[in-house]
């Protein structure tokens, strides 16, 4: 399989920039990638193209990411969402697969986590 094939595409959602740079450096070897720090201007970037897979920070400036796991669903049902926090509040590990993520990770984690969650959701990966 040619890497113009691949369809998958991860959109990163977090207010860390040093997070955000790191995780694109490494998704970029594998697949399509781009960030948003903000529910707003992920909604903004949701409107006009569709990642594979949404990695959800759950603490941002304008609300958390598991409240609003439904809405982005709703909008877009294809979308896999990855809650990852560095929050470790009794229930929210529940509460987020509950609402419709299909992962939940906390911060801090490995590459090698984010690189299996991904070729998991995005099989096509592996092969190329």
């Amino acid at each position: 399989m040619e890497n113009n094939d691949i369809t998958c595409s991860v959109l990163i959602v977090d207010d860390d920039n040093d997070l955000c740079e790191i995780l694109a450096a490494v998704i970029i070897k594998i697949c399509a990638v781009h960030v948003e720090h903000t529910l707003k201007s992920a909604e903004i970037y949701l409107s006009k193209l569709k990642p594979v897979i949404i990695l959800l920070d759950n603490n941002l400036p304008d609300g958390t990411g598991v409240s609003h796991i439904k809405s982005i669903l709703a909008l877009y049902p294809d979308v896999k969402i990855v809650i990852m926090t560095a929050d470790i509040s009794v229930g929210l590990r529940e509460m987020a697969i509950e609402e419709g993520a299909v992962k939940f990770i906390t911060k801090p984690f490995r590459a090698k986590t984010l690189n299996e969650i991904i070729f998991s959701i995005c099989a096509e990966l592996r092969a190329a």
